[in-house]
C-alpha cells in the first residue's frame, strides 16, 4: 500500500484523514506533520511517504512543497488563503512533481463549477452573485471556494460572506436577469467529504506526470465526453 503523509494532522480535516487512512485498504498512514513537528522529522516523514496530503497553513504548505519536490513526492493540497506570490512558487515546483491544489474537495462543488461555466456562457447578460456561509472560526473571507466559483463565470461576481455557528460550508450562486433568476446551491453535510475527496485525488495524482492540477482535472477525466 502507498504511504500517505498528512501535513496539518491536528486540524479538523487532518484528523479525519488519519481516521480514513487507518481504515483504508488502498493507503496506509505514513506520518503526521503539525506545527510541533521538528524540521528533521518533517523531512523524514516526507522522504518516507509516497504522497503528501496537505490541509495546513500557507507557510507549512510552502515548506511541504519544497521538501516534496526535493524527494519526488506528489502533493495534494487543500490549504486556502495562499498569497498569489506564494502560489506562484508552488506552481514553479510543479515542474518537478505533480501537485494538485483545490480549495474544496467536494465532488458536488466541482460539478457546480462545471454547471456555472455552462450557464455563464448562455446568461452572459445576467448579474452573478455568490453567498458564502461557513463556521465562525473560518479565517478567510471570501472563502477559497467562493473565489473559485466566481472564477468560473464571465460576469463580475458579487460575493457575500457569512461566518456563523458550525456550518461546514454553504454556497449559493445566483444568475439574476430582469425577469428570471437561476439559483444553484450546494451544502456540505459532513466535513468528511473533504477528506474523502482529497484521498480520491491522491489516488489519481500519484499516477500523473509533473504539473499543476486541480480537482477539475481529475473529475473531467472521470466524466469524459458525457457533459460536452
Amino acid at each position: 500500500m502507498k504511504k500517505v503523509g498528512i501535513v496539518g494532522i491536528t486540524g479538523q480535516i487532518g484528523t479525519l484523514l488519519e481516521k480514513l487512512l487507518r481504515d483504508s485498504v488502498d493507503f496506509s498512514f505514513g506520518g503526521g506533520i503539525s506545527s510541533e513537528t521538528s524540521p528533521t522529522n518533517f523531512r523524514d516523514i516526507v522522504q518516507n511517504c509516497d504522497i503528501l496530503v496537505d490541509f495546513s497553513r500557507p507557510a507549512a504548505t510552502i515548506h511541504a512543497v519544497e521538501l516534496a519536490s526535493r524527494y519526488g513526492v506528489p502533493l495534494v493540497s487543500g490549504t486556502t488563503g495562499i498569497a498569489s506570490s506564494d502560489f506562484e512558487k508552488i506552481c514553479n515546483y510543479s515542474r518537478y512533481i505533480p501537485i494538485l491544489h483545490c480549495a474544496n474537495f467536494s465532488e458536488g462543488i466541482q460539478l457546480m463549477a462545471i454547471l456555472l461555466r455552462k450557464c455563464s456562457a448562455v446568461l452572459s447578460d445576467f448579474d452573478f452573485s455568490v453567498v458564502d456561509r461557513h463556521h465562525r472560526r473560518k479565517k478567510d473571507a471570501p472563502s477559497g471556494t467562493a473565489l473559485f466559483l466566481a472564477e468560473q463565470v464571465e460576469q463580475k461576481a458579487q460575493i457575500v460572506s457569512l461566518r456563523s455557528g458550525d456550518v461546514p460550508g454553504d454556497h449559493i450562486c445566483d444568475f439574476c436577469g430582469d425577469a428570471e433568476m437561476l439559483s444553484i446551491s450546494h451544502r456540505i453535510l459532513n466535513r468528511e467529504v473533504f477528506a474523502k475527496g482529497a484521498l480520491k485525488c491522491a489516488s489519481w495524482l500519484i499516477n500523473q506526470k509533473p504539473g499543476m492540477y486541480s480537482m477539475l482535472n481529475y473529475l473531467e477525466e472521470k466524466i469524459g465526453d458525457r457533459w460536452r
